[in-house]
């Protein structure tokens, strides 16, 4: 039993850390690209999403500072719906209003933690299978 045990956390730890380095190598392939003349920040934001959850990541930026967030997930995924707001929920950004781009570029007058949110289109034209996909949200600064 104690070495089923072991086996079964080992299987575990060592699927969690393919599945994070296949997101982490998609982040660095397909959206580092796109923060163009921004420089990357050095995290790799990135989670396996199924198609119909929600995922928030909060994080701190600076006023005076030029900021791109850039947010991705697999080709064989939706269309990536990615909402910014303020701490009292105000909207900074909706990439609804869009056309879904996958990126923002933005500078705020004072420090704040926004509030990023992610989920897919609810489009009735998907194949009814669950899907399940790496979503990468990457962030770049301006010199």
């Amino acid at each position: 039993m104690k070495y089923y045990l072991l086996s079964a956390l080992l299987a575990f730890f060592f699927s969690v850390n393919l599945v994070f380095s296949q997101c982490r190598d998609f982040a660095k392939e397909h959206c580092k690209p796109k923060l163009e003349n921004y420089i990357h920040d050095g995290n790799y934001n990135g989670a396996v999403l199924n198609q119909d959850e929600e995922v928030e990541l909060h994080k701190a930026f600076f006023s005076g500072q030029k900021y791109r967030v850039v947010v991705g997930c697999e080709d064989n995924m939706p269309t990536i719906h990615f909402k910014i707001t303020d701490s009292d929920l105000n909207v900074i950004f909706d990439n609804e209003d869009s056309n879904y781009t996958d990126f923002f570029d933005f500078e705020l007058d004072e420090a704040k933690t926004l509030i990023i949110s992610l989920d897919f289109v609810k489009n009735e034209d998907i194949e009814s299978e669950e899907k399940s996909g790496c979503v990468s949200i990457l962030f770049g600064l301006k010199l």
